[in-house]
Formats: structure tokens, C-alpha cells, sequence
């Protein structure tokens, strides 16, 4: 594009020294481009560029003057710029997302009766909120999980281990039933489905559930691309999509990880979680949303002993700065939560960044 000369300003062609009457404004045209022939987005350098030297060329007259001093040809030529060399790349196409994939992570122990019922009371506005806000996404992937290896997930093979998606539920407080595999003949939801009606299925997992909850776990093996669950024939095969925004709902009223001392817990700590997530999601965490409704120090619930304190997964949420929402698992309506997710959702949607 150009030689070297330390700046965007035009630098004029050699001459024998006599510059008298040399204009150094380029003929018509000489600037001109072909729009995304360097594969570079609006504002990068060659836009700068160019800018510059269409400022060069303003109030030009069309007809470059001569000199005659200048190569004994009776004229200059057009000024050299100073643009450097300027490689190919391609176009960074970078939001709105056109897919998201909800991952519900729910604690199915003994103590949560009344806070299923309440997410699955909540979970049609939210949605609903979700499709009209979202208008350019089209492509939802639904799905559930539990703190435990769900003994009663036996529709399809492989779904009664820890992190497997939820296709059938049984037990006390459950729905009982074979929810899936859904209409498009998955174990995860899709926009195929009556997303209120089939959720109300599969979320309402009972409380006949293992009381050494591992929540965090459970969401670390749903999301990881290498388990098992995800490969072909596995459980959540096609679940998770490198080119969708991830949300990731956790919903528990015990403690789990660092310093949950009531029995099992997750292993590693709240930054080992982080980083597996962002590594599921090729490393952007701009492309994931954690909403996190627990018991924690300082929100909503009653004061209790530590093994209700949830800050861990509080902490996990915060980790991504705005993209992160806590509530309280003990109101007595989810709803406003998920307008607070529904807005940061939308945001993260626009700030999408795909996969190199």
C-alpha cells in the first residue's frame, strides 16, 4: 500500500530539491478502495487510513499542477503514503448471538419442594421475557440437571449420571414422569418444544435426591465438551454449542465446594469451576451468563449455620463481572432474578464474540 514514512501524512516523491509549485495532493482517485478488501472491520487502522488521506485530497481541483524541475519528465506524480503494509485478516464477527443454550442446575435434596415449585411458577415469564427481548435469536437449547447421579433419569441411556440432562423424574415431589427424550427428539429442550409445558416436566425433579449435593459438579460435567456425556451416543450429546451464548442457572439451597465441610462436595475451587467453564466456551468468558440462586451470607434468607451459606457459587457468579446475577433462593417469587438475568442476558447476546 505503501512505503514507510513514520506517519499518516503524505510524503512527496523525490525531486532535485526545487519543490516550488509541486502540489502535493494525489489525483482524483488515488486513495480510493475496494470497502473490505483487507477483511478489517470499521475503526481498525485502514479506516484511520483512510480518513487521512481522504483529508489529503479535500478542495483538490481535480488536475494535479506540474513541475517542471521535478525527474525532467515535467511532472511529480502522486505523493507516496505512508500507510505501512497493512495484512489480511478476517472479518471479527462480533454479536448479537443467533443461539443460546440453558443449562438449570437444581438441587433435587430433600429441603427443596417449595423452591421447585417456585422455579417452575417462574420459568414461563422468563422465557417469555427471553424470546420477545432476544428478537434475533431463534435457536434455544433447554436443559436440566441435578446435584446428583439421578437414579430415576432412565429414559434414555446414560442419563443417570452426574451432569446427565433430565428426561424422566421420579421419587417424592416430582413430577413423575418421562419428559423427553423432546420434540426434536433430543434430551434437551429446544424452540420445537411448549417450553413452559416441558420444563414444568423435567425441573420439577423431586426431593428423593442424595443429600451430599454437588451442584457445581454436576454443571462442570454437563458443560465439558471431553466428558463422556457429551461425546456421540452420550447423554447431552449436542447440547452444548461452541457458537451460543451459555447460561448457566444454579439453583441450591446448600453449600458446595471450598469449605463445605457437611459431606461430599465438588471438588477444586471457585476459580478451578471458572476456568473449566471458560475453557468449555473456547476460552471467551464474554460468551457465558451464570445466574446463581442460593442461600448466602448478607442476601435474603434467614441467618442459618454455614452449610446453607452458598457464597461459593455467589463467588463463581461474580467471577463474570457483569454477566453475573445472585439472588436469594428463599423468596417467595424467582421472577424479579430473571429480569435482572433477562436484561444482562440480552447485553452478553450483544456483546457475543464467536469462536476463532
Amino acid at each position: 500500500m505503501g512505503l514507510v514514512c513514520g506517519s499518516l501524512m503524505g510524503c512527496p516523491a523525490e525531486s532535485d530539491g526545487d519543490t516550488t509549485g509541486a502540489d502535493t495532493n494525489p489525483a482524483p482517485g488515488s486513495t480510493s478502495s475496494d470497502p473490505g478488501s483487507t477483511g478489517e472491520p470499521p475503526g481498525t487502522a485502514t479506516d484511520q487510513a483512510t480518513t487521512a488521506m481522504s483529508g489529503t485530497t479535500s478542495g483538490s481541483t481535480g488536475t494535479p499542477e506540474t513541475d517542471d524541475t521535478a525527474d525532467g519528465e515535467g511532472g511529480s506524480g502522486p505523493p507516496l503514503f505512508d500507510l505501512g503494509v497493512v495484512p489480511d485478516s478476517p472479518m471479527i464477527d462480533q454479536g448479537p448471538c443467533g443461539k443460546v443454550d440453558f443449562l438449570f442446575v437444581i438441587d433435587n435434596s430433600g429441603s427443596m419442594s417449595d423452591e421447585q415449585a417456585n422455579l417452575v411458577a417462574s420459568f414461563p415469564g422468563f422465557i417469555t421475557a427471553i424470546q420477545s427481548t432476544l428478537e434475533q435469536v431463534e435457536d434455544y437449547h433447554v436443559g436440566v440437571t441435578t446435584s446428583d447421579a439421578y437414579t430415576y433419569n432412565q429414559a434414555s441411556p446414560g442419563c443417570n449420571q452426574l451432569g446427565g440432562l433430565v428426561v424422566q423424574t421420579g421419587g417424592s415431589s416430582s413430577s413423575n414422569m418421562v419428559c423427553g427424550p423432546y420434540d426434536a427428539g433430543e434430551n434437551y429442550m429446544t424452540e420445537a418444544d411448549d417450553l413452559a409445558m416441558s420444563f414444568a416436566c423435567a425441573a420439577q425433579v423431586g426431593i428423593s435426591g442424595n443429600g451430599f449435593e454437588q451442584p457445581m459438579q454436576a454443571l462442570l460435567n454437563a458443560v465439558d465438551p471431553n466428558h463422556a456425556l457429551a461425546m456421540p451416543g452420550g447423554c447431552n450429546e449436542g447440547f452444548i454449542r461452541e457458537d451460543a451464548l451459555l447460561v448457566l442457572v444454579i439453583i441450591t439451597d446448600e453449600a458446595d465446594g471450598p469449605g463445605d465441610t457437611e459431606g461430599m462436595v465438588s471438588p477444586g475451587t471457585v476459580m478451578d469451576w471458572y476456568d473449566a467453564v471458560v475453557a468449555a466456551k473456547d476460552g471467551i468468558p464474554e460468551n457465558v451468563v451464570v445466574v446463581s440462586l442460593v442461600a448466602y451470607n448478607g442476601g435474603p434468607c434467614p441467618p442459618g449455620s454455614s452449610v446453607y451459606d452458598g457464597q461459593n457459587m455467589v463467588d463463581f457468579a461474580m467471577l463474570f463481572g457483569d454477566n453475573g446475577v445472585v439472588g436469594g433462593i428463599c423468596v417467595p417469587d424467582y421472577s424479579p432474578t430473571f429480569m435482572d438475568a433477562v436484561s444482562v442476558i440480552d447485553v452478553a447476546c450483544d456483546n457475543f464474540m464467536p469462536p476463532a
